[in-house]
């Protein structure tokens, strides 16, 4: 920490031309850019951020009060996403967003630029998804919250290194892991922005504690605000400054001593961080009624009790060591870096080891549709510093040492950048890889076709799945309810009818007073030990009125903890059917990925509607592959 700044740091600054150059490539050479030109940029988990901006500026219906309208009007018509599940109804009828505004208004700027373009083209429609919106905001936000993130840690490092092991540390921290991935081609997520983030936040940290000033202070309240506004999970960022220059007692009760002498730089600091919340509160304020509400409700959420720590380092469906093997030495270097610099061991050391706890928690640990895990890119702006340490050790080795060690982590760096041009034109999967097919792949530009077989089963998102072909697995029987002498489960027999029936001499009666039929609930792991089944549900009903005007659903997921992972409600009347009459449903579901083996399955019928409708031979199957 008391290397000495140089004027000419010509090698750390080429370091960072070379890598921006490389993540120009990536842009450019993007499937999405290529293909699509700028069509997608604005969809999944990307519109969840983005929605603040049109709802509120265009739409100016931020409470989605007409969300019929706008899902038909506008949300199927762009088809950000398969499922609108960026927002979910809450208790007063109101549609809250699943995502805090932090990325909104990062993306602001650009958003209105593009709004002026819009309203100024005559070939261009100002609906906040038209081609301006595309380009500005997916171009603005790659220049100026994406580029600058390998030079503004390069200042970081030159403050601890010599000018050529901050040139190394760089080149293999951005180029030898999938932090390239995720600036180069995802750019528009969290987390190539949240690593300049880091970046400024330390490079911040440091010069305040050197030399305090309340405008530095100011500067990290705003950085701190809009991080955690952005991703809750960045409130971890605030042991970076808390903690910084303390290792023991002495440096504990410095580290107070200085916190009171500039009182007035902390107030301003927590002044400007809650000063980026305000927009939040105001938007939940006018959604829900309060200032503060938890919007996170309808996500997975954490498993911090049973943490993945295995899976997300070692599974070949997706982990950090097996996609980002260089990565290895940093984590290493993490672990040992109280050897290194006492001074900030606490305040990087145990952001890291937090961050990683919490991040491995996630219950969705392989981190969605992705190389690698991206969920831990952002922390690379840290472990850069360990990792730096780390290289300035391996110098003073003998040159053998250095020669075999430079091999082993060029070779990584190459293979990662052999793999993420893999996962650039679709030979590996966001979300299906298996070891089987990674074996086949290894290396390979041209893979045999046939290989894809080995991959997970490919899922469906929407209303409907995809036909399967039944000859390829083995079928079996669930449960079978028939309300008489069958029946997988307890049956109230105050609900069953003896005037309608397929099979006599009963059927079973659902109405508004009885609303749930018996269904079935069995742990995944019971089911199968592969990656997915088939459920088969197949059902005779008979409606006294138009099922239009009395809904009767056939629901199916898998619930972990609180969630219903790929919640699946079939309305019976979007198929074909009489009424006063018997008709016959038959309903696939695929199983989504399970969080958890132990997860339950849900397979029942739920009658959204009031008046009587009559259910019998009740079948729930399960397909599994051979």
């Amino acid at each position: 920490m008391d290397t000495v700044l140089k004027k000419n740091n010509s090698k750390s600054l080429i370091a960072c031309f070379i890598i921006a150059v490389m993540l120009i490539v990536a842009f450019i050479y993007n499937p999405r850019q290529r293909h699509d030109y700028y069509a997608n940029e604005l969809g999944y988990d990307i519109y969840g951020y983005y929605i603040y901006l049109p709802l509120t500026f265009i739409y100016h219906d931020i409470a989605l009060k007409h969300f019929d309208d706008y899902k038909k009007n506008v949300y199927d018509k762009f088809k950000p996403a398969p499922t609108f599940y960026q927002v979910f109804r809450i208790e007063n009828g109101n549609f809250a967003m699943n995502y805090t505004c932090g990325f909104a208004i990062l993306y602001s700027p650009f958003f209105f630029i593009a709004d002026v373009w819009a309203h100024h083209s005559s070939q261009y429609l100002p609906d906040g998804h038209s081609f301006p919106y595309h380009v500005c905001i997916g171009l603005g936000t790659f220049l100026f919250f994406v580029l600058p993130g390998a030079f503004i840690l390069r200042k970081v490092l030159l403050r601890f290194f010599s000018d050529g092991i901050a040139a190394l540390t760089l080149l293999l921290i951005c180029l030898g892991t999938n932090y390239y991935c995720e600036s180069g081609i995802g750019y528009m997520g969290p987390h190539g922005m949240l690593f300049t983030g880091y970046a400024l936040l330390v490079l911040l940290t440091i010069k305040w504690h050197g030399q305090p000033k309340r405008k530095t202070a100011a500067w990290i309240g705003f950085l701190l605000g809009i991080m955690v506004l952005s991703r809750p999970s960045e409130i971890l960022a605030l042991l970076i400054p808390l903690l910084w220059n303390v290792w023991d007692k002495e440096s504990l009760r410095a580290k107070w001593l200085l916190v009171k002498s500039r009182l007035g730089d902390i107030g301003v600091l927590a002044l400007c961080g809650f000063i980026v919340f305000i927009p939040q509160f105001i938007y939940w304020k006018i959604v829900t009624g309060s200032f503060i509400f938890y919007s996170y409700r309808g996500t997975e959420g954490f498993d911090l009790l049973t943490p993945h720590f295995i899976k997300c380092l070692f599974y070949f469906k997706k982990s950090w060591f097996v996609y980002t093997p260089l990565i290895i030495f940093p984590v290493v270097a993490s672990f040992f870096m109280y050897r290194y610099n006492k001074k900030i061991k606490w305040g990087v050391g145990l952001f890291l080891l937090l961050n990683f706890y919490l991040l491995s928690s996630w219950a969705a640990w392989w981190n969605g549709g992705s190389f690698g895990m991206r969920y831990y890119v952002e922390s690379y702006a840290v472990m850069a510093i360990p990792f730096g340490y780390l290289l300035q050790a391996i110098s003073r080795l003998k040159i053998i040492y250095k020669f075999l060690i430079g091999m082993v982590m060029t070779a990584l760096s190459v293979l990662n950048l052999f793999q993420i041009w893999q996962f650039m034109v679709a030979i590996i999967p966001g979300d299906r890889m298996t070891f089987a097919y990674y074996k086949a792949i290894f290396l390979k530009v041209h893979p045999n076709p046939d290989d894809a077989r080995l991959m997970e089963v490919e899922r469906s998102y929407g209303e409907y799945e995809m036909p399967f072909n039944s000859t390829e697995y083995n079928r079996r029987t669930l449960a079978y309810f028939n309300y008489e002498t069958i029946n997988s489960s307890m049956i109230d027999p105050a609900h069953l009818d003896s005037a309608h029936f397929v099979s006599p001499p009963y059927s079973l009666r659902l109405d508004g007073d009885y609303i749930y039929s018996p269904g079935i609930k069995i742990p995944y792991e019971d089911i199968t030990k592969k990656d997915h089944v088939f459920i088969r549900v197949t059902v005779h009903y008979f409606p006294t009125i138009d099922p239009k005007d009395n809904v009767t659903t056939v629901v199916m997921h898998l619930q972990h903890k609180d969630h219903a992972n790929k919640y699946a409600s079939f309305n019976l009347s979007k198929y074909p059917y009489k009424v006063n009459e018997w008709n016959t449903v038959s309903i696939d579901y695929m199983t989504p990925f399970p969080h958890s083996e132990s997860d339950p399955l849900y397979v029942y019928l739920w009658q959204i509607g009031k008046q009587p409708v009559y259910i019998d031979d009740f079948h729930i199957e399960c397909f599994e592959k051979k």
